[in-house]
């Protein structure tokens, strides 16, 4: 999901415009009087649950690179060419029921 955070700055940026517009021609009319807190708009507001700050870290990280072990890649290329790879299809089943177990 994506936020588009344009559209708030513009907004504020209206506002802001709007607020002086409206004090030079107070000024004009000679009233000097500030607005009251009450009548100022509010801002727009965005809060960032836990698990889009986890996500965040997490592409930090990847946009970092994970280090990789170059040497035990090359074995294991070597070990699934040369066919003396093993697969324990019992562990590699509930590792992918624990994993989507995840998912849900």
């Amino acid at each position: 999901m994506a936020i588009n955070l344009t559209n708030l700055n513009n907004r504020s940026l209206q506002l802001d415009q709007a607020r002086s517009a409206q004090q030079k021609a107070n000024v004009r009319a000679g009233n000097s009087v500030q607005a009251s807190p009450q009548r100022i708009a509010q801002g727009d507001s965005v809060n960032i649950t836990s698990q889009a700050k986890s996500l965040t870290a997490m592409e930090h990280d990847l946009a970092q690179g994970t280090p990789v072990n170059e040497s035990k890649v090359e074995s294991l290329k070597k070990a699934i060419a040369d066919g003396s790879y093993q697969i324990d299809a019992n562990k590699l089943a509930k590792n992918m029921s624990s994993f989507e177990s995840l998912l849900a």
